[in-house]
């Protein structure tokens, strides 16, 4: 008798959460649209007198909601990166460093609530860049194209968190996003002036983009909506 009334259990546990899955998966959302902004990014690890450098981000991003709390996203963003130095007497190191990049970070994300006009999200994830081109304006060459002293991939972390309203067309909405990504890897392949030791440098960004999204697909009413 225990063992029936065990394998009733079972097998109602194993459907209820089928039915689950089943309910939040007709009830996913879709949405994607571009994205542009601010970077503020600077060099870590083996170097030294190097400060933020503003540099311009834009792309686009796909974005999936189960309209519960959980959601995921992937952008494709182009990327300025690089690093002001200046020597604090003056004297010699005074440049700036600019390394272009395509950017694919993948977010987790966390909706704080479930419902409603006003959806805020943090999120977390990997990011990995390909280099396109390096320059810096080292006097008397400016604009020397030193591509060659960086490495053609860098892999990082990203955090941040998101605030979103509605736009200006049924599901549309806009979208303010703040993020920090950590460099995880070297991304020097040569010495670069500023660097010292092995010159084991990283990428360090803060990022400011305002994006539109557009829904994409069905929607699915929320079970949560009362």
């Amino acid at each position: 008798m225990f063992r029936l009334h065990s394998l009733r259990a079972i097998v109602l546990s194993a459907l209820f959460a089928t039915t689950c899955l089943s309910a939040a998966s007709a009830q996913q959302r879709f949405s994607a649209g571009p994205r542009v902004g601010l970077n503020l990014s600077k060099f870590g690890k083996d170097v030294v007198d190097n400060k933020f450098h503003p540099g311009f981000t834009a792309g686009a991003f796909l974005m999936y909601s189960s309209l519960n709390h959980f959601g995921i996203s992937v952008d494709a963003l182009y990327s300025q990166r690089g690093a002001a130095f200046r020597n604090p007497d003056g004297s010699s190191l005074n440049y700036n460093q600019r390394v272009n990049y395509l950017e694919i970070p993948v977010a987790l994300r966390y909706f704080l609530t479930l419902n409603g006009n006003f959806r805020p999200n943090v999120f977390f994830g990997p990011s990995l860049a390909f280099k396109l081109n390096a320059k810096n304006n080292l006097v008397p060459a400016p604009n020397n194209d030193n591509s060659a002293a960086f490495n053609s991939a860098d892999l990082g972390l990203l955090a941040g968190f998101q605030l979103n309203w509605p736009g200006f067309g049924e599901r549309q909405r806009f979208l303010i996003d703040a993020r920090y990504t950590y460099g995880l890897t070297d991304v020097t392949a040569q010495p670069i002036p500023g660097g010292i030791n092995g010159q084991n440098i990283n990428n360090s960004m803060i990022t400011l983009t305002l994006g539109y999204g557009f829904g994409v697909g069905p929607e699915y009413r929320s079970r949560y909506r009362r």
